[in-house]
């Protein structure tokens, strides 16, 4: 599922305002605003395309307010090797290491 997330600064329960763009299963895109956090109340409208709902979205929701902000998805770090350019021997089908 393709997601996009937009908030608008505040951390306070009251004042608090969530905007979603998913990709639902029909092919369709619902545009989810949240007000109040998790506990909310939550309002949803669907879009033909992805273009559409964000294009809503900056129009209606982000546009009115200058404190709001996309937030992007961080992903995790990769664990990495400490010994850089250490290759691991892989046994061959006939048992000798190539």
């Amino acid at each position: 599922m393709n997601e996009r997330r937009w908030w608008n600064g505040s951390w306070a329960r009251l004042t608090r305002r969530d905007v979603f763009v998913r990709n639902a299963a029909d092919g369709r895109w619902q545009v989810e605003l949240r007000r109040g956090g998790p506990e909310g109340r939550v309002r949803t409208r669907a879009f033909g395309s992805e273009r559409e709902a964000v294009e809503w979205i900056e129009a209606t929701v982000v546009g009115a307010e200058p404190s709001w902000r996309e937030i992007v998805a961080v992903r995790p770090k990769v664990k990495r090797n400490s010994r850089r350019g250490a290759v691991k021997a892989v046994p061959s089908p006939g048992g000798r290491v190539a």
